[in-house]
């Protein structure tokens, strides 16, 4: 029996959440605060999002919709084309290959790795970036960002478990 049109559109919804998800997140990374006397530092949103998605659901978070994403980022940010996206495939490259350490494992065992792969990537994008503006660029923010998103990585994992159960389990 064929699958209605009205199930067709329904599991590809559903498929495609990870994706705008993380493009929603993007956008929210970029949002100003309004806090006066604050440099604008955010999580990383969108290296969370890719790397909980690339373990849990890796085919809805294939590589080239990591890059696009990137992409996106890089163009919202007005970061060098590319950068947001070598990052964001180096976190899904990861992700992936770690998987089955990952899966069925404690939590505490994922936010290890992600601190790991986190900090790699800060320290990669605070050395490209120096390199791409010929200056030696303050580390303070980088590492702001970076304790910023552990902090904040169990709240988003745990938002995500729950869209996982809740709505993906289907798909």
């Amino acid at each position: 029996m064929t699958p209605t049109i009205a199930y067709q559109l329904n599991r590809l919804l559903r498929g495609s959440t990870p994706f705008v998800l993380t493009l929603l997140l993007a956008l929210l990374s970029v949002v100003p605060t309004g806090i006066s006397g604050f440099a604008v530092v955010t999580p990383a949103f969108v290296s969370i999002s890719v790397f909980y998605w690339s373990i849990h659901r890796p085919y809805l978070m294939s590589a080239p919709l990591v890059f696009l994403i990137g992409i996106f980022s890089d163009f919202l940010t007005g970061a060098p084309l590319g950068l947001t996206s070598l990052m964001l495939l180096i976190v899904h490259g990861i992700a992936l290959s770690q998987r089955r350490v990952f899966i069925g494992k404690a939590f505490l065992l994922t936010w290890w790795g992600y601190l790991l792969v986190a900090f790699g990537i800060s320290v990669i994008s605070w050395l490209v970036t120096c390199l791409y503006s010929l200056t030696l660029i303050p580390l303070t923010p980088i590492m702001t960002q970076f304790l910023l998103t552990l902090l904040v990585f169990p709240l988003c994992a745990w938002g995500f478990g729950f869209l996982q159960n809740s709505l993906l389990r289907h798909t």
